[in-house]
């Protein structure tokens, strides 16, 4: 009788314990780490299967685009302002008067060129969000593509370049300058006097970043690097073209000016022909082309989208 009791306080203390330790096994797991539970999901490998799938990362609506035509096909346009445009006022220059003004005067800001003759905008960006299929001239070719600054600017103000080439950056003043790049291609160094400095950007922006010289405040230009050239800047007379397309598939355009009013400096058109192109308020609009087909846009840009 007494061996028949002590074995089943035995068998009460053994579930007993045994029931502790689950418990407090089950409580060690739920502090342990997450890494330490096996593997689990990688957020940076999701983030690039999303932007496989959806289009590029700061793109959000633009999905991918899907292969459906054959051939090629070319878009050009011009943008033309209405309105009274804006006379632009010179730079506060301030320091190296001797080397940075022209018979001792400033040269004249950028923000917002129109031409006199024509009411042409200048500097006006646009160019492809995505595309399935890239012509051989828009590939990149390894080339060396010069950005200079001479008079204490910079003599190409909006800069378009294709991923692969390689930019060379000039310096042709007689004074040093900075030359500081903002955005995936960070870049901040001094380029001295007559020297050219090799640069070989090496990621896709959205949008223009902005080009500046610490050294010399007012300078200002923009740097949009793409993966393929289908990307175009307004000359001063407000035109531009963009050749071999693939035609038979919708393409998405993005167009951009440093003054416009719309998100992020995107140029936003409600006139009558930018209805038919269905313009989004991103300043975004769509276009299928057909084989061997050259369409002409010729779009009236009111003050308005620029704020004025």
């Amino acid at each position: 009788m007494m061996v028949e009791q002590v074995t089943h306080v035995q068998t009460k203390l053994y579930f007993r314990y045994a029931g502790a330790a689950m418990l407090m096994g089950l409580m060690l797991m739920g502090c342990r780490r997450v890494t330490d539970l096996g593997p689990v999901a990688n957020a940076a490998a999701a983030a690039k299967a999303r932007e496989a799938l959806l289009g590029d990362s700061t793109g959000g609506e633009g999905g991918a685009t899907v292969v459906t035509g054959t051939g090629w096909a070319t878009l050009k346009g011009k943008f033309v302002f209405d309105g009274n445009p804006p006379t632009m006022p010179p730079y506060n220059v301030n320091k190296d008067m001797a080397a940075c003004t022209i018979n001792g005067k400033a040269p004249l800001q950028q923000t917002l060129l129109v031409d006199s003759a024509t009411k042409g905008i200048a500097n006006v960006a646009i160019f492809v969000r995505k595309a399935s299929r890239v012509h051989e001239s828009a590939q990149p070719k390894g080339e060396q593509v010069l950005f200079d600054q001479k008079e204490c600017v910079f003599l190409t103000h909006v800069f378009p370049f294709v991923l692969g080439n390689t930019m060379d950056i000039k310096n042709s003043d007689p004074v040093g300058h900075n030359t500081n790049i903002e955005g995936k291609n960070s870049f901040n160094q001094t380029i001295p006097v007559g020297e050219t400095i090799a640069f070989k950007p090496q990621k896709e922006e959205a949008v223009p970043v902005s080009v500046r010289c610490s050294i010399h405040p007012w300078m200002l230009a923009y740097f949009l690097p793409r993966e393929n050239g289908y990307v175009a800047v307004t000359t001063e007379e407000g035109s531009f073209e963009i050749a071999n397309l693939p035609a038979g598939e919708d393409l998405e355009f993005q167009v951009w000016h440093e003054s416009a009013a719309g998100p992020g400096s995107s140029l936003v058109l409600a006139t009558p022909e930018a209805k038919e192109l269905k313009w989004s308020k991103k300043g975004r609009f769509n276009v299928k082309l057909g084989e061997d087909e050259v369409k002409e846009l010729n779009l009236t840009v009111p003050s308005a989208a620029f704020g004025l």
